[in-house]
């Protein structure tokens, strides 16, 4: 089917699997344990987060036409660059490419009597990722169309018979107001308001390629982020529940391992391994991606030259092994305080932008308008005077 065919649903489902990584995996079910019956107060604040905020800069990218490089262009030519930069650093080799090395890890060891080291498992897992993006492997590609609806499946398998709605019946407390905040800071883990800039951007870009049609290229990217962003709501929902519901099973497991034990203990061994081999395929397919993103942009825009793609993938592969066997709470320890800066700002950055782009469009209107009017004038005095 031609791109520019596709629904703004199928759209919808695709930006879905794009934002859909290891961090919205681990964060939800974390905060729901955390909070137990109070998880619709955490939830709220993790849905500010992780789905108005990341919808905002999807907005964004709408009304800059899917250049954000102009939409970051505001701090300067270097400023911007540089801001790119760190903001693709902390989402791709220090964030979400070494935690899905980490989750896909997890997502064997209760299958495995005797589990290879971390570290050894990352320097096979990032060397395979590595392989697999100089090859310019399209296999792994067509794959992960089948994988997003596998995993979604098995999610919906673990949240219907694992919640235990007896204990997920929300209370209020005094503690209410720090839970919300505490869900506000998970929600920046997840990363997908970065995430959000470079997704949005490379969709808008396909389809103005396919269609030729750049206003119907920048609606059904709007219509599938609301999509998308409706379906993250409501995976979010089911696994803050399923996890509020049973803390007694979590208690004491790490954060990167709770949805393995979950699966193995809701589903059985059996459907649980299909949902870990989902997992840890989820991942890799994430991993690829991601390390497509971060090599092009080292090669292209840092060292201005292709040839350099090479040297690119191998910094990008190493820097994601280096973080990936410190464990999630090292991640956590690296990339945690920077995204509580670059979360605000960037929040600052979509309010100044798409402001500055109504203030600046709306006086263009009234100057066109106005000639309009001018132009009708003179035409009907010629008229008369004809």
């Amino acid at each position: 089917m031609a791109t520019k065919q596709l629904s703004s649903f199928t759209l919808g489902l695709a930006l879905f699997a794009m934002f859909f990584g290891s961090g919205n995996l681990i964060f939800p079910l974390f905060l729901g344990q955390l909070a137990q019956d109070q998880w619709l107060t955490a939830g709220l604040g993790f849905g500010i987060t992780a789905v108005i905020v990341p919808l905002a800069g999807v907005f964004a990218m709408v009304i800059f036409k899917g250049d954000y490089s102009a939409f970051f262009g505001c701090l300067g030519k270097k400023g911007g660059l540089l801001t790119i930069f760190m903001l693709l650093a902390v989402w791709i080799p220090l964030g979400s490419g070494a935690r899905c090395a980490m989750l896909a890890y997890s997502s064997i060891l209760p299958y495995t009597e005797n589990p290879i080291p971390l570290w050894m498992f990352s320097a096979i897992y990032c060397s395979l990722i590595a392989f697999v993006v100089y090859k310019k492997s399209r296999m792994l590609d067509i794959l992960g169309h089948f994988l997003t609806p596998v995993l979604l499946f098995c999610l919906g398998l673990i949240v219907a018979w694992g919640i235990n709605f007896e204990s997920i019946i929300p209370r209020w407390t005094e503690e209410a107001g720090t839970l919300f905040v505490r869900g506000l800071t998970e929600g920046y883990h997840t990363m997908d308001l970065i995430a959000s800039f470079f997704f949005s951007a490379s969709i808008i870009e396909i389809l103005r390629r396919a269609s030729h049609n750049e206003s119907l290229s920048l609606k059904k990217t709007l219509k599938a982020s609301l999509i998308g962003a409706g379906l993250l709501a409501v995976v979010y929902a089911g696994l803050i529940c399923l996890a509020a519901g049973n803390t007694d099973i979590l208690q004491g497991v790490p954060k990167e391992q709770q949805l393995v034990t979950l699966a193995k203990t809701v589903l059985g061994s059996q459907l649980g391994i299909i949902a870990s081999l989902a997992i840890f395929l989820a991942c890799f397919t994430t991993s690829i991606a991601l390390a497509n993103v971060f090599t092009d942009f080292l090669a292209e825009k840092i060292f201005r030259n292709e040839s350099t793609s090479g040297l690119s993938l191998v910094i990008t592969q190493i820097v994601t092994f280096g973080m990936s066997i410190t464990g999630l709470e090292g991640i956590s320890f690296v990339t945690g305080p920077l995204l509580e800066v670059f979360y605000p700002l960037l929040i600052v950055l979509i309010v100044f932008n798409v402001g500055r782009k109504y203030l600046t469009s709306a006086p263009k209107k009234e100057i066109k308008q106005v000639s309009e009017e001018a132009a009708c004038c003179n035409l009907s005095e010629l008229e008369l005077q004809s």
